[in-house]
């Protein structure tokens, strides 16, 4: 594996979604200390982590819910 195919990879090695053999390549090329794959590997932590966090649900207040409601009933 290269540098530029492993930065499509990091948040599914993350995630544990790999075959066994990419998990292991990537691996192998991170044990390399290529400081770049690092670098994405912790970038790739910083996603999957936030994509993790529950999203709070948004609140319209009554007046914009109304209009929203009102707006899509005429589509």
């Amino acid at each position: 594996m290269v540098c530029q195919y492993l930065e499509d990879t990091f948040e599914l090695y993350l995630l544990g979604a790999l075959s066994r053999d990419d998990s292991a390549s990537v691996e192998s090329h991170l044990g390399t200390g290529c400081a770049t794959c690092r670098e994405q590997l912790r970038d790739a932590g910083l996603t999957v982590y936030l994509l993790c966090q529950p999203a709070k649900p948004a609140r319209l207040n009554p007046k914009q819910k109304s209009h929203l409601f009102h707006r899509l009933r005429e589509k």
